[in-house]
C-alpha cells in the first residue's frame, strides 16, 4: 500500500530538465525512466516516476509524473518526501492529484494538505498490515523520532562544518533489550559532537585489534561529560577538547563489552510512531472483541 500523488506538468516543461534537476539533488539515483530518492542517513525513500506522451507531429508532448510513497512507515518520511516534493512543483509548474481519502484532490498543492493525506493514509495502511502480521513491531515516540530524523537530516551540514576537528555521528535506532532505542556511536572518546540519544555505543580498540563496544546509557554519559566542564544543549554534548581527557579515557576503557551479536541494528523504516502504532492496535482490540 501506498501514498500516490500525481503531477501534471503545464507546457513549456521538458523532461531533459526534470531529469536533470533530479540528477543534481542529492539522495536521487536514476533506475530507466524512474528516479529512486533514498536517503541513507534518514533511511527516507520514495519513488518518483516521470513518463512523456507525444501529442503529434510539431505539438508540445504532455509530461507527467506518479510519486509513490509505502505506508506502514514512520511518520518522518512525510515529511522529508514534502521538502523534495515542494522543491520539484517550485521549479516546475504543474497541476496535481491526491487520490487520497483525506488528500488535496485536484489541488492546489499545500505542505500542510499533503501531510493530512500522508499521516491518514499512513495510519489506514499501517492497521491494514498489522493485522494481517505478527512481527514484532518497533516503536518509539514520535517526538522522539523527529528528533532523529532532524538530527540525521542535517548531520552532512553538522560534519561540514566540524570539518576534521570533530565526528558528528549519525543517530542509529537499534534493538536493546528487546526495545527500539536510539543510539550514536562515540570512537574512543575523541572529539564529537553527540547528540540526545537513550545509549551510546563506546568503542575502543580490543587486544585483537578489533572493536570493543559497550552500551552506556545517556544518563551515566551525561554524568561523566557534567563533571568534566561540559552542558548539555539543544545539539547534546558539544565535545571540542584536542585530545580526550583523562577522565573520558578511564571512562572509555572500564565500559562493560557487549558480545557482537548483541549489536542489532533496525532500519529507520521499521521503527513506527508508538502514538499510531497504539492507537491502531486499541483499534484492533475494539473490533476483535467478542
Amino acid at each position: 500500500m501506498s501514498y500516490d500523488l500525481y503531477l501534471n506538468f503545464k507546457p513549456g516543461v521538458r523532461m531533459k530538465d526534470i531529469h536533470s534537476f533530479l540528477a543534481a539533488r542529492a539522495h536521487y539515483k536514476a533506475n530507466g525512466s524512474r528516479f529512486m530518492y533514498e536517503n541513507e542517513l534518514t533511511g527516507v525513500y520514495f519513488m518518483l516516476n516521470p513518463s512523456e506522451k507525444k501529442k503529434g507531429f510539431l505539438r508540445s508532448s504532455e509530461i507527467k509524473a506518479h510519486i509513490e510513497i509505502n505506508y506502514c512507515r514512520p511518520s518522518f518520511f512525510g515529511l522529508e518526501a514534502e521538502i523534495e516534493i515542494a522543491e520539484l512543483l517550485k521549479r516546475f509548474p504543474c497541476q496535481i492529484y491526491d487520490p487520497q481519502m483525506n488528500g488535496m484532490g485536484d489541488g492546489p498543492y499545500s505542505g500542510e494538505g499533503f501531510l493530512r493525506g500522508w499521516n491518514g493514509g499512513n495510519e489506514f495502511g499501517m492497521t491494514a498490515v498489522l493485522s494481517q502480521s505478527d512481527a514484532p513491531i518497533w516503536c518509539l515516540p514520535a517526538s522522539q523520532l523527529h528528533k532523529a530524523w532532524q538530527w540525521n537530516y542535517s548531520q552532512p551540514i553538522r560534519q561540514a562544518s566540524c570539518g576534521d576537528k570533530q565526528f558528528v555521528p549519525q543517530v542509529l535506532y537499534m534493538n536493546v533489550a528487546g526495545y527500539a532505542h536510539t543510539v550514536a556511536v562515540w570512537g574512543d572518546g575523541l572529539p564529537s559532537i553527540l547528540p540526545e540519544v537513550d545509549f551510546v555505543l563506546v568503542a575502543r580498540p580490543g587486544p585483537d585489534g578489533k572493536g570493543v563496544f559497550g552500551f552506556v546509557p545517556w544518563a551515566q554519559v551525561t554524568e561523566l561529560l557534567t563533571a568534566i566542564g561540559y552542558q548539555t544543549g539543544p545539539d547534546g554534548f558539544n565535545l571540542d577538547y584536542e585530545t580526550p581527557p583523562k577522565p573520558v579515557i578511564d571512562f572509555v576503557s572500564l565500559v562493560a563489552p557487549v558480545d557482537p551479536s548483541e549489536i542489532v541494528r533496525l532500519s529507520p523504516d521499521r521503527v513506527l510512531d508508538g502514538e499510531l502504532v497504539s492507537r491502531v492496535l486499541a483499534s484492533r482490540k475494539r473490533t476483535n472483541r467478542p
